[in-house]
This record gives C-alpha cells, structure tokens and sequence, in this order.
C-alpha cells in the first residue's frame, strides 16, 4: 500500500536536508519550528523508516539519502507542472484548433487571427476549411475545437451561436451578359444560362429559388476550382457574398431577389464541453470582433458549403 505522503511534508524534509537547520527552514517556509519538525516526524511515520539521525537531527540517515534525491525531483517537476498549467490558464501557452468554411477562412479570419496573435503570441493556432458539413462533422469527432460554417443539420451533440446572415446571389464574369442588366436580378433570371451548381446551392432547398439551379450542367464543389472555371467563363453561379472577394478583378456579385435568400454563419461548439483556455480565448476574439463588423457585405462570412 503506498503510504499517504503530502506534498508540503516533502518539501519540508527538502528543505531541512538542504539547510541543515530545522530554524533555517522554518524561516524560509515562514512556518514555526515546531510545525516543521512535527510534518518531518509525520512524514517519517507514514514511510515507516526515519529519515534524520537522532542524535543529530539534520543529519540525513542512508534511507534519508536515499529518499532526497526523488523527493527533489519530485518537487522541481511539481513546480514545473503547476507552472505549465498556470501559462496556459493565462493563454501564454497552448493550442488552438478551428475548422471553418473557406470564405470565412479568407475574408474575415485573417484579421481575427492577426488581433489574437498580438494578444496571445505564445499559442499555437491550426485552421482548416472545410465545406460546412465537413466542419461539422470534424467538431463531432473533435478533430478541432470548435467551428465557424452554417449548421448543415440540427445535432443534439452542438450547440449554434449565430455569428452573422450572408445573402446568396450570382456570381459571373463581370462581361457575362447577366452582369449588364441594368435592374436589380431575380432568380428567374439565371434561366437559358449554363449553370454550375455548388455545396452552398443546397441553401435553395425548401425556397421558391429551389428550381432555379436545377438545370446546372456542372458540379463544381471546391471554390478555388469554381472560380476558376467561372473565370474562364464557362458559366455562372449562386453563392453567398462573402464567397467572392469585392475587388476580383474578373468576376462580380450580384444579389438575387424573388426570393431573398441568405444563410447564418455562426460558431458551432461541442454542447456540455467545455473548451480549453486557448481555444475559449480564440472563440471569444472571435465574437469580440464579428461583433464590430455587422454590415451585410463586410461580416458575412461564407464558402461554399
């Protein structure tokens, strides 16, 4: 049976052994004398052996020799334990892991990152993106520790926190003949045009707009692929604003009414988890900073899908 040792006896009995002095150790560990030779005499109880001499009390036995080397060794990696659990309570150390759809990785994320960085440089960030069903899944099996996509489907296991609304409309060539109709474009519109269709055209299920992309004569689920298949003009799109970047030099974003559609980005967290001090620390950035930043066409996070 392992004797019921306390840490303060050890350190005690460290200290005596180092100091030679029972007086020396109690000023050091701002206890009284007595205090400290009844925690050594309770210390050599429970171990069953004695650890000073008797007849010079700071005068270490062989088992005493034996024992100080580990009880140091002990102490000094308590000490380093409790240091390392200190700095990542305080965010000096860490890590820190999100998944998130791509247009929220590119749009908004950098700078999110750049004011978490200067406040926490120590900790170590890692980001994926991912269509939003990826993301959600990669939070379930808790391959990262938390999410920023819409949610693809209710989870009793996650919890939602709206983070903000970003409206769908078409993506095209700026010189495609849908981006000179001078009126605002409705989905009836896309008709007689190729379409391609995307992980984000899933938005339209159940809407008015469910039909309007029904038609599409490619698939193209990765947005860098998409875009540049749209760059080559071979067709148009839906996606949401933030997928496209205002100043693309080739391609434009034009909303699409009748219906209005949009979608909520928001964070999705694992329910009844807590996150760790880094990752909390990322979230709360990252509500901090979405919440300066509302308006439709700049905090509107989206990817395809």
């Amino acid at each position: 049976m392992v004797p019921d040792v306390k840490l303060q006896q050890l350190r005690y009995f460290v200290l005596v052994a180092e100091l030679k002095s029972y007086h020396a150790a109690a000023e050091r560990a701002a206890r009284t004398q007595p205090a400290i030779s009844l925690a050594i005499r309770e210390l050599e109880h429970r171990l069953g052996e004695t650890l000073f001499e008797r007849g010079n009390k700071t005068e270490l036995t062989p088992y005493g020799r034996h024992c100080y080397p580990h009880a140091k060794a002990l102490l000094e990696h308590y000490g380093r334990v409790v240091d390392q659990m200190a700095l990542a309570a305080e965010k000096r150390i860490g890590r820190a892991s999100i998944a998130c759809v791509p247009s929220f990785a590119s749009q908004l994320l950098p700078r999110i990152l750049d004011a978490f960085a200067s406040r926490y440089p120590d900790v170590q960030l890692s980001v994926e993106d991912d269509t939003a069903h990826n993301v959600q899944r990669r939070v379930l099996q808790q391959r990262v520790d938390f999410g920023v996509a819409s949610q693809w489907e209710l989870d009793p296991n996650l919890d939602f926190q709206p983070l903000l609304q970003d409206q769908m409309g078409l993506v095209c060539r700026r010189d495609h003949p849908l981006a000179r109709i001078d009126r605002a474009l409705a989905w009836a519109d896309l008709a007689g045009h190729t379409l391609i269709t995307n992980g984000t055209v899933r938005l339209l299920d159940g809407t008015p707009a469910q039909h309007a992309m029904a038609g599409a004569q490619f698939s193209v689920s990765n947005i860098i692929s998409l875009l540049a298949t749209l760059r080559a003009g071979i067709g148009v799109t839906a996606l949401p604003e933030l997928a496209l970047a205002d100043d693309d030099p080739e391609l434009c974003f034009l909303p699409l009414s009748a219906p209005h559609v949009e979608r909520e980005i928001g964070l999705l967290t694992p329910r009844r988890q807590s996150l760790s001090p880094a990752a909390a620390a990322l979230r709360d950035t990252i509500l901090e900073l979405q919440a300066g930043n509302r308006d439709p066409g700049q905090a509107s996070p989206s990817g395809t899908d």
